[in-house]
């Protein structure tokens, strides 16, 4: 991203991060299921979309690795999420179920973040939105049809 960033004239500043602190199992999960399981399955989303869909064939070559990255992230996260269920009560899971879902509330109401850039292959906000719709409606369906089994 830096040699993409410096490509359109931009410097990127130094990432810091905070270490994190302990926390309960719970918290965890509700983290889990805002950042990894909505947010990180709609990143790899866009991410694959950006792949095939950016007009500059060195966004198109970034977006194909980063795509493989963040589906690996979403998909230890949606495991990280059935580890944890296994092992929270009743009403903790429904608490991180609660998180999830305004998560995906708040992504499927207006994905503001997504500015339409066909350079970038980033779609404009109506079809961000129609995109996080689409994911989360599979996302369910996927749940309860696992439910059923």
């Amino acid at each position: 991203m830096r040699a993409l960033s410096r490509r359109a004239g931009v410097m990127p500043e130094a990432v810091n991060v905070a270490l994190p602190q302990a926390r309960s199992l719970e918290a965890l999960a509700i983290e889990n299921a805002i950042e990894g399981c909505v947010r990180e399955t709609f990143a790899a989303l866009l991410a694959h979309r950006q792949a095939s869909a950016a007009e500059d064939r060195h966004v198109r070559a970034a977006m194909t690795k980063i795509a493989v990255d963040e589906t690996r992230h979403a998909a230890f996260a949606w495991s990280l999420d059935a580890w944890a269920k296994k092992r929270l009560d009743r009403p903790a899971r429904a608490r991180v179920d609660a998180a999830r879902a305004r998560a995906a509330a708040e992504l499927t109401g207006g994905s503001r973040a997504c500015l339409a850039d066909a350079r970038l292959g980033l779609p404009d906000g109506a079809e961000a939105c129609a995109l996080a719709r689409r994911m989360m409606s599979l996302l369910v369906r996927e749940k309860s049809d696992i439910l059923r089994t």
